[in-house]
């Protein structure tokens, strides 16, 4: 004799099945954006030399999460190199990033080998 064990499906249920649904949904969205930009644009590239793999921001051009890659750079400071960008064009050289509110010197020699213009 079958029996089948047969779960009420609850309000609750739903709900998690729902989330989860657009968590996949939204990763999948997520990685096909993520590959279009770095195949697409320039905004950063990769190089590779014998001793490790360098990761290269063009700061003219990067979103806030690319400039976020880069060392000292948050939200806040990723926030204020595209609103000086935007404010004062493109920047001419790489040593123009040191007129951004909060890098100086330090964060610049962190930068430097790291950014392109």
């Amino acid at each position: 004799m079958n029996r089948f064990w047969v779960k009420k499906i609850t309000f609750m249920d739903g709900v998690i099945f729902l989330g989860f649904s657009l968590m996949v949904v939204g990763l999948g969205i997520k990685l096909e954006g993520a590959n279009k930009t770095t195949s697409e644009n320039s905004f950063v590239s990769v190089e590779k030399n014998n001793e490790a793999i360098e990761i290269m921001v063009n700061i003219n051009t990067a979103t806030s999460v690319e400039l976020e890659s880069l060392p000292s750079i948050g939200p806040v400071m990723a926030r204020r190199i595209i609103d000086y960008r935007n404010k004062y064009g493109k920047f001419g050289s790489k040593l123009e990033i040191k007129n951004v509110l909060g890098i100086g010197e330090k964060t610049y020699e962190k930068l430097k080998d790291k950014i392109r213009i």
